[in-house]
């Protein structure tokens, strides 16, 4: 890794572009929900209409769950502070383990960098929670193996 602040800017706009790509995904897909119910006429047949409708309703829900969720990790990301350096693991933190680098931010999951493998994680998440407020030196077991903390930046 050459320049870890500089890597850890490149991890956060990498998760700040996936949320955002993610919210205009949702806001696309509930237009054309909103669109569709607009458009729907109500059939001679009764019961179709309402199974449409009730369709329409669910599909709605779920997006605006999935957009909820997205502007969650959003107000997340704008939290962070990806350029404060700490001696303990913390949100907005690169860890380099002996398995591995992580960001923890948002759960974006595998980011290649020059060619080095990252993987954004939420602080929320199983590993995440086992890396927080642990320093250099310490041990954390995940998925049944072991790896220690070598740098945290």
């Amino acid at each position: 890794m050459q320049n870890p602040t500089q890597t850890k800017a490149q991890l956060h706009e990498a998760c700040q572009a996936d949320v955002a790509r993610r919210i205009a995904t949702v806001r696309n897909i509930l237009a054309g929900i909103h669109a569709s119910r607009e458009s729907e006429t109500k059939s001679s047949v009764g019961d179709k209409y309402e199974t449409g409708r009730a369709m329409l309703h669910r599909e709605e829900a779920q997006a605006g769950h999935q957009l909820q969720q997205a502007m969650e990790a959003q107000r997340e990301l704008d939290t962070l502070e990806p350029d404060r350096q700490s001696d303990r693991v913390r949100k907005g933190s690169l860890v380099v383990t002996t398995r591995g680098r992580y960001y923890l931010a948002v759960g974006l999951g595998k980011v290649k960098l020059d060619g080095e493998v990252f993987y954004c994680i939420s602080a929320g998440s199983p590993i995440g929670q086992e890396l927080l407020n642990r320093g250099v030196g310490e041990e954390i077991v995940f998925n049944g193996g072991s790896q220690r903390i070598l740098e945290i930046y």
